[in-house]
């Protein structure tokens, strides 16, 4: 049954101004090219050193792009943007109490990744990273209750739940100037173009890229009893493999060694279980055969 919740840990912030288009795409590892309204994009924000900063979506709508990105990081978000700004034409906004964003899933979709339609005063798009995901929305804060109409009511908790079985990571998976963007498999969602050009901390990324080095992976993790709480070590054997990150009941997400995914796995003494959904599973193979 087709499933749709309210997303209140995300924001909608709103680009403009006459050079937001060529602001934008210097700055994100996405290309901006694609991004249209009927058209959005999964995109990062890194650290000159290749690391992850903000990860978030971008459309365009009447001249403008809007952006859906997670509420706690919205402010920093904001505030590097209009760092990196100087005198450029570029306008910065929050507009979290006029819009909310939403997501459905459990449904059938049509058209590829990212593709986009009016919905409700707003948008509804198909997720740009993972088809299993379903769609997102952005309406405004008065459409809320006729865009949930479009399924069953669930919760935000349900969809992270959802979202974590496909080893999908999410806000808290991800750490500011830490993370990795393609040990978070960040490059396998589309967040990354390695054919557009310069981004910010292209050179590092790119490098990682070409040289197919990726050891680590954040996999999915289950266990028969509740998964101990992030950033318990995960042990194979008497050695470290990696470490929990969000989890939902007795099911999680694991920053993980890929050569060590076969051997038994604990987690505070507690056995878990990895595994690699299909789209992750080649990927991961190939990664570890480095």
């Amino acid at each position: 049954m087709t499933k749709v919740s309210l997303l209140p840990d995300r924001v909608v912030c709103k680009i403009g101004g006459a050079d937001a288009h060529d602001f934008l795409q210097n700055l994100l590892t996405n290309n901006l090219e694609l991004v249209s309204p009927t058209r959005a994009i999964y995109t990062l924000l890194q650290t000159p050193q290749g690391k992850y900063l903000f990860d978030f979506f971008v459309i365009e709508q009447d001249g403008h792009y809007l952006v859906d990105c997670d509420q706690g990081a919205a402010p920093e978000l904001l505030k590097r943007l209009m760092f990196y700004k100087l005198r450029a034409d570029v306008t910065l906004a929050s507009v979290g109490q006029e819009w909310v964003v939403g997501a459905i899933w459990n449904t059938e979709t049509s058209g590829e990744a990212g593709l986009a339609e009016t919905f409700h005063g707003g948008l509804l798009l198909n997720d740009p990273r993972l088809a299993d995901l379903g769609q997102r929305f952005m309406v405004p804060t008065a459409s809320a209750d006729a865009a949930q109409s479009m399924g069953e009511a669930s919760t935000p908790e349900d969809y992270n739940a959802h979202r974590i079985s496909l080893a999908v990571p999410g806000a808290l998976d991800l750490t500011a100037d830490k993370t990795f963007p393609m040990e978070a498999n960040l490059d396998l969602l589309g967040a990354i173009d390695f054919q557009k050009g310069c981004f910010v901390g292209q050179e590092v990324t790119s490098r990682t890229h070409r040289k197919g080095q990726v050891r680590k992976r954040i996999v999915t993790v289950t266990a028969d009893i509740d998964l101990p709480a992030p950033h318990t070590a995960v042990m194979a054997g008497e050695r470290q493999a990696g470490e929990l990150l969000s989890s939902c009941g007795r099911q999680g997400l694991a920053l993980l060694r890929l050569d060590r995914l076969d051997n038994p796995l604990t987690a505070n003494e507690i056995a878990v279980q990895a595994s690699l959904p299909e789209w992750l599973s080649d990927a991961a193979t190939g990664s570890s055969k480095e």
